[in-house]
Order: structure tokens, then C-alpha cells, then sequence
């Protein structure tokens, strides 16, 4: 699926003068050829109008492959293996164990992969968006119980503390940040019950003069206040009509609110000028137990908009509590019927 329509792709790709284009040949039983360039480079392959160019790409075991997505929305890339052994192409672990709380246990490094999925380049630091996933058990002895996006060359470096619970189903993050000028890294870093504290990182690099982490004057809006109550959507629903029990759903959380730093920036330093405004707690119920917790910072982009999953058990009212930097409280509620 691609949009909102079945997409039909092509299997074999039939060049003008009627030839198979895109095809590989496989020697077996070769004891020597010619080697590969040394250091072997890095391997990009676009996903562009959910199209990969270039179409078929080979590449050395062991080497880097970069998957750059040049489309407007987010897309979710699978690697598979045929008949060997294959690491995933997108967000293969780089993740390492940054503690450890059963030292005798060999822990699954699989189960533990990070997948940080951020923009190479972005042209404006207010709104990077964000994205983490990980396939760990969500069970009630073993399971995440939080994730922390940092960057640290940013001068507020903590974008948020996202805690989980088993009935979330899976660890699906998507969410926007402010991040300054220039090129730096981003860390995620999460914390398992049984295996203590993981990690990944990703380079991002904000366009000169782009950065996010200095406030401006809170926009004027076409219409209306500043702040609008939050909404809850869950596109399956929205997609199919129906949610089945047990099924793992999408939930998005939008607010009109505005995050304010209160920093600015003079001779290349930052400067606090004005007490920062943002949405501090995000607090999520389903019926009455509470799945989800997000401790937020004025790094937070103005008017979130904040994606996570939740295992879809039993009919209750899935409740979003948002406060803000000043006690202010704002609520939503959606029903979750199932099918």
C-alpha cells in the first residue's frame, strides 16, 4: 500500500530494446575475483514517490547501506533475508548496552535495536522530526519502560522522557524538536526491565541560520486563540473502519499550543530572556490505567504532534492529558470499539 491506493510493482523491469534491466548475476564455486574498493563506501538508495532509486543495488557484506527518504511523510523500510543472513538496512543496531541489570544474562541484541530514524539535512531546527522504534517484548516482566532523545550540543539537550507500559504493544515514538544551527548527533537511549539502559545515535545537520532553539514572537494565527484543545486520531480506524482486539494500533495526539524556549541568542551565545512556555506532561489513560507518560521540554516543537502505539485489549475510552509549564490542563477522550 502506498497513499490511498493499491500500487502495482513491477517484479522484472524491461528496458526499450526488449532486455532485462536490473539483474544480477551469481557465480558460485569462485575462489578469487576482483576485490572491492577499499574502504568500501557507503551505499545510498533514495525512497522517493515510495520508489527506490536506484531499483537494484549490490553491495558488499558488511557494508553500509543509507536509505534517505526524499518524500514529505514518513516511511517504514523492512530488510529481509533469502536464503542467508541478512542485517537490517535500516536501523541495523548500532545500539550498545549502557548498563546492564543481570550481568550473567546474554541479552538478545536483536530485541534491543533502536531504530532512529531522523532527516540527514533539515532547513528549518524549529521542527525535526523524530522517529523511534524498537521490536522488543512488551511483557509485563520484560519490557521498555522508557526512551530519552538528547542531543547534547543543544542548549536545552534533553528533548523529552517517554515512559511505556506492556499494554503500549510495541515502542513506536514519532514526534518534532527544536534543534540549533550546524551539524551534531542525536542520542536515544532506553531502558529494559531485565537488560538495563541501550543505545543509538544518529548525525543530523540543521541549515546555517536554521536552528529552532531560539524563540521567536509566538506567530499570529489566522484564526482564533493560541491554544486549542487536543485532538486524538487513530488512523486504522480512519483507514479500515474497524479495530480488531488485540491489534496493535497508531495513536496520534495533536494540540494547538505553543512551545516557547525564552532563549536568544547574542554574539553566538545563548541567554535566557523570558520564562519558557511550553506543554510540560502528556499523560495517557486507557480506561482507567494510565499506558503512557511523556515528560516533555521546551525543546518540543510549538503544536505537537505526537504518534505512539497501544495494544487495542478490551472497549474502553483511551483519555489524553496534556499540562503546560504553567498548571494549565488540557483533555481529549476517544473510544476504542473493537471489532
Amino acid at each position: 500500500m502506498c497513499g490511498s491506493g493499491v500500487r502495482d510493482v513491477e517484479q522484472i523491469s524491461i528496458a526499450s530494446d526488449k532486455v532485462v534491466q536490473d539483474a544480477v548475476l551469481f557465480l558460485s564455486k569462485v575462489d578469487r575475483g576482483k576485490a572491492w574498493p577499499a574502504p568500501v563506501p557507503t551505499v545510498v538508495v533514495s525512497n522517493r514517490a515510495c520508489e527506490f532509486t536506484p531499483y537494484v543495488q549490490v553491495v558488499p557484506v558488511g557494508a553500509r547501506v543509507e536509505l534517505v527518504n526524499a518524500d514529505p511523510v514518513f516511511h517504514n523500510v523492512q530488510a529481509f533475508a533469502v536464503g542467508g543472513t541478512c542485517r537490517e538496512a535500516v536501523g541495523a543496531s548500532d545500539s550498545v548496552p549502557a548498563d546492564r541489570k543481570h550481568p550473567d544474562e546474554r541479552p538478545d541484541e536483536r530485541l534491543h535495536a533502536l531504530r532512529l530514524i531522523l532527516p540527514l539535512t533539515v532547513p528549518n531546527g524549529a521542527k525535526v522530526p523524530v522517529v523511534v522504534d524498537m521490536s522488543h517484548p512488551m511483557e509485563p516482566d520484560h519490557y521498555i519502560t522508557r526512551l530519552e532523545v538528547v542531543n547534547e550540543r543543544d542548549p536545552i539537550p534533553s528533548k523529552g522522557v517517554f515512559h511505556f507500559t506492556p499494554a503500549n504493544g510495541q515502542v513506536f515514538l514519532a514526534f518534532q524538536a527544536r534543534m540549533d544551527e550546524g551539524t551534531s548527533e542525536v542520542l536515544v537511549t532506553a531502558e529494559c526491565t531485565r537488560h538495563g539502559r541501550w543505545s543509538s545515535k544518529r548525525s543530523i545537520k540543521i541549515a546555517d541560520g536554521a536552528g529552532g532553539c531560539a524563540s521567536a514572537p509566538i506567530p499570529a494565527r489566522a484564526r482564533g486563540p493560541d491554544i486549542h484543545p487536543p485532538r486524538i486520531r487513530i488512523p486504522q480506524l480512519v483507514r479500515e473502519g474497524r479495530i480488531r482486539r488485540n491489534e496493535l494500533i497508531d495513536v496520534q495526539l495533536a494540540i494547538r499550543h505553543p512551545s516557547r524556549t525564552g532563549l536568544t541568542v547574542r554574539d553566538g551565545r545563548f541567554f535566557q530572556q523570558a520564562e519558557p512556555f511550553y506543554l510540560q506532561m502528556v499523560e495517557i489513560f486507557y480506561g482507567v490505567e494510565r499506558v503512557s507518560r511523556f515528560t516533555l521540554t521546551p525543546a518540543v516543537s510549538d503544536d505537537p504532534f505526537i504518534t505512539f502505539r497501544l495494544r487495542a485489549g478490551r472497549e474502553e475510552s483511551l483519555r489524553v492529558l496534556f499540562t503546560n509549564s504553567r498548571g494549565q490542563r488540557f483533555e481529549a477522550t476517544h473510544p476504542v470499539r473493537l471489532s
